[in-house]
């Protein structure tokens, strides 16, 4: 099993015993058939660990943000949102700023996302960058998806998150989720939002 999938594994296991609602929402994972077709509209590749990611679960239904608030989507809604930060306008703006020409969108809260770069090529991982919801700037958040996943899995494991009386998951501790995430990710921003995670 994968760094990646372990990750994701411990995630869920933590989900199932704390947060049974969230965990419920997740969809079946897709085949790789399914995900090449599907991935094959697009003008970029993604990296290899958008396949597992997909593999292992195809979004959550049930709009619970159990990755740093942000939902998985499910891979029909990517590939639309996809449409949309990669219009002709958020293209020649990140051109301009030295940024990847293309984002995928894996993870969604209100317009917000985390994002890995398409290239020419398929490549084992990418980074994951955070797309903010009213600019469109990015901030190189995590080194790929397998070191975000440890980052969150840790962060479940050791009560950064926590899950509310009404069964919804929320951090507790966003400063020590910085911490964290800057761990398992050396060389990304120092913050992602002004309070320190």
């Amino acid at each position: 099993m994968s760094a990646l999938t372990d990750a994701l594994n411990r995630i869920i296991e933590w989900l199932q015993q704390n947060s049974p609602t969230c965990a419920s929402g997740f969809l079946p994972g897709l085949s790789s058939r399914e995900i090449e077709e599907k991935l094959s509209e697009l003008p970029f590749c993604v990296s290899r660990e958008v396949y597992e990611l997909y593999q292992w679960r195809n979004g959550i239904n049930n709009g619970c943000g159990v990755f740093v608030y942000h939902c998985l989507l499910d891979l029909e809604t990517a590939l639309r949102d996809s449409q949309g930060i990669n219009d002709s306008f958020w293209l020649e703006a990140r051109e301009e700023d030295g940024n990847p020409k293309y984002l995928f969108p894996i993870f969604d809260f209100d317009g917000e996302y985390f994002a890995v770069p398409g290239s020419d090529s398929l490549n084992g991982t990418a980074p994951i960058f955070h797309v903010d919801g009213d600019d469109g700037s990015l901030s190189f958040a995590f080194t790929n998806l397998t070191h975000m996943m440890l980052a969150i899995a840790e962060c479940y494991e050791t009560g950064v998150y926590s899950v509310t009386s009404d069964g919804n998951v929320e951090v507790t501790d966003e400063a020590k989720f910085g911490e964290i995430r800057r761990k398992h990710n050396p060389g990304s921003v120092e913050q992602l939002y002004a309070n320190g995670w």
